[in-house]
């Protein structure tokens, strides 16, 4: 492990270093959505944890960068759909800023549209943000959940660089 000597007692680790150790662990896959002006935005993420069970909150994490987070913000509603271990495919178009929102949203079949749940997934969770910060490249985000679903099937999973499978 190589680090990055800042002033005589500070150090960083090499970010190469830091992804690859990350990336032995193992994250469920999420599109995280959300209905702004009448028209739904969405993308892949790995960053999604439960931070509390009362009440409901859930964080998310989007890139500082990205053009949705206006339409997160200005929404103030979410839905994270999980994915299942068959929709590998629709992970890849909403993870591909070469897609437009509407080319992700061709792409799968919606079981709503308030905040898009898209079918065929694990699971779902709608709610409310409630707060939002940016830290370091990203945005964190905390929502509190008022609504969700589950169904039967096998997780969608990242780690090591790639989608990986249980069994």
């Amino acid at each position: 492990m190589k680090l990055k000597k800042i002033f005589a007692f500070f150090a960083i680790m090499e970010q190469q270093d830091y992804r690859a150790i990350c990336g032995q662990f193992a994250t469920g896959i999420t599109i995280i959505t959300t209905t702004h002006n009448g028209k739904p935005y969405g993308f892949t993420a790995n960053s999604f944890a439960s931070v509390s069970l009362e009440p409901a909150i859930v964080l998310f994490c989007l890139k500082t960068a990205s053009e949705t987070n206006a339409a997160f913000q200005a929404s103030k509603t979410f839905a994270v759909n999980i994915l299942s271990e068959k929709q590998e495919a629709v992970s890849n178009a909403f993870a591909s800023s070469k897609n437009s929102q509407e080319t992700r949203f061709e792409q799968v079949e919606l079981l709503s549209s308030s905040d898009p749940v898209i079918k065929g997934g694990l699971g779902y969770l709608m709610g409310d943000i409630i707060n939002f910060k940016e830290v370091g490249d990203h945005i964190v985000y905390y929502g509190k959940v008022i609504d969700g679903k589950r169904f039967e099937g096998n997780p969608l999973l990242y780690a090591k660089g790639g989608y990986q499978r249980l069994g």
